[in-house]
């Protein structure tokens, strides 16, 4: 990431003695080499990058506007009510939110739609206001300057309110986020987000009843990878990320005066009615265990016990075992695939067992080799398809121990990329929240068969609604379907 060479030199020039500075949100002084107008300046340079890396902005004029006008409600509340902040919903299914210096905050369509009302996000966005009104980020950039640590600017820029899928390409970059804050920042950014929201007028409860619902995610998430979901303390935010349920509502009792707040759900589901969920069609979709994409023509099915993520810059398929496997677009062969393979995708890689292969009508060739990283020695297979000026690469990845057993899937793996059929093309669709209202009979179990997913559904269902197992659905009231 880039490195604003002005601000790094304007503060190797301070002295410490004058870098100490008023925080706006606490009034505690803290050290701080940054000015608020190098803060923006920051922030506006990582916002291009942000917004690469997680799809852009959601194209939805009238739900950006209305998220922002929950943002702006919040700021008003501020000890800085006149300072600008910019509010955007990224176009991404990750449940995710973050915050940028400068005033620059996000949260994810996939975040608003586990979201069940308006005190939840007002939550989640007041915690993010929280750590910008707070300056964590450049209390935290300014102690590694003066520790000479090199640190790049996302790297100590942005907030994760949420856990992330480790086999997604965004996902993985984010995990190094989650280090960002302290457990005290946190803490503080819980505490500013909540008075945010008490004095906004939302029940400030509402942002502990959100958390719960993340780590209901995360367990569905560690279902759906094939884990335990008791890993989900091993592999989501709850095992680095020191916020808790209980530490949320102990700040909510504290700041008092918010139990009669408002929630604002029926106005907040009427927003999210129609909201594109999962994959944005024009990155391509998951179905099971098949990926497809219209625009490249393409589609591939991975083995049974591999889960797909969908990211912005790369599809992975993640197994229990340890394999993965990965797909991106290379660059424009110059070459046959052997050659390559050899000199332009795995150059300075020693490839063995190379072979030319032909795959549905599209050349290719494959080789293996051995990497050795600091999560261990692994074997991979490279996999080049040419589709026409198009090169498709795939990356077969599994550690020595179960590479045996991971060869026939592979096989397959490889031989189903095909182009789409006129009917394939046409069955690609986006899925969108629908609201309804539940009516005399329906149940949990009736309604969770209506969602368009292979597996799982009474889980999804009851996560997407936030209805504790055994639990039920009340007549009169309105639910979130997937369409």
């Amino acid at each position: 990431m880039r490195r604003p060479s002005a601000i790094t030199a304007a503060v190797l020039s301070l002295s410490l003695l004058s870098s100490c500075q008023v925080t706006p949100g606490t009034g505690q002084t803290n050290f701080n080499i940054l000015s608020a107008e190098d803060e923006v300046k920051m922030g506006a340079e990582a916002h291009p990058d942000i917004l690469a890396q997680f799809g852009g902005a959601y194209d939805d004029p009238k739900l950006q506007a209305y998220v922002a006008g929950i943002g702006k409600r919040l700021v008003g509340s501020t000890e800085t009510p006149a300072s600008t902040f910019r509010f955007t919903v990224l176009n991404s299914a990750i449940v995710n939110a973050m915050a940028l210096p400068g005033g620059y905050i996000y949260v994810t369509r996939g975040l608003l739609a586990l979201a069940d009302d308006e005190a939840e996000l007002a939550g989640v966005v007041g915690h993010e206001i929280g750590h910008v009104t707070g300056r964590h980020t450049a209390q935290r950039y300014s102690q590694a300057m003066a520790a000479n640590v090199a640190t790049g600017i996302l790297g100590v820029a942005t907030s994760i309110f949420t856990g992330v899928n480790l086999g997604d390409v965004a996902g993985l970059a984010a995990t190094a986020y989650i280090q960002g804050y302290s457990r005290d920042q946190e803490s503080e950014a819980d505490s500013l987000g909540i008075r945010y929201m008490n004095t906004s007028g939302w029940n400030p409860d509402y942002m502990a009843t959100f958390l719960g619902k993340l780590r209901d995610q995360s367990r569905l998430d560690a279902v759906l990878a094939g884990r335990s979901p008791d890993s989900v303390d091993e592999f989501s935010m709850f095992a680095s990320h020191p916020r808790t349920i209980d530490r949320v509502k102990e700040a909510a009792a504290a700041a008092g005066g918010g139990r009669h707040g408002a929630v604002g759900r029926d106005l907040y589901l009427s927003h999210l009615d129609g909201m594109l969920v999962g994959d944005d069609p024009s990155e391509g979709v998951v179905r099971g265990r098949v990926f497809s994409h219209a625009g490249l023509n393409i589609r591939f099915e991975v083995p049974q016990g591999y889960r797909i993520l969908n990211g912005s810059k790369a599809v992975t398929a993640q197994n229990a075992n340890g394999a993965v496997i990965r797909f991106d677009m290379g660059p424009e062969a110059q070459t046959d695939m052997t050659n390559y393979l050899q000199s332009q995708w795995a150059k300075g890689t020693r490839l063995s067992n190379i072979e030319a292969i032909t795959i549905n009508g599209m050349p290719a060739a494959t080789g293996v080799t051995r990497l050795n990283s600091n999560r261990g020695t692994f074997d991979a297979r490279l996999l080049a398809i040419k589709n026409g000026k198009s090169v498709y690469r795939v990356m077969f990845i599994s550690p020595p121990q179960v590479t045996p057993q991971e060869a026939e899937g592979q096989r397959r793996a490889t031989y189903s990329f095909r182009h789409l059929t006129e009917s394939e093309h046409a069955e690609i669709k986006p899925l969108r929240i629908k609201v309804i209202t539940v009516k005399a009979g329906d149940t949990v179990e009736n309604l969770a068969e209506r969602l368009p997913y292979e597996d799982h559904k009474l889980e999804r269902f009851r996560v997407l609604n936030g209805i504790a197992e055994g639990k039920g659905v009340t007549p009169g009231a309105r639910i979130k379907i997937v369409m």
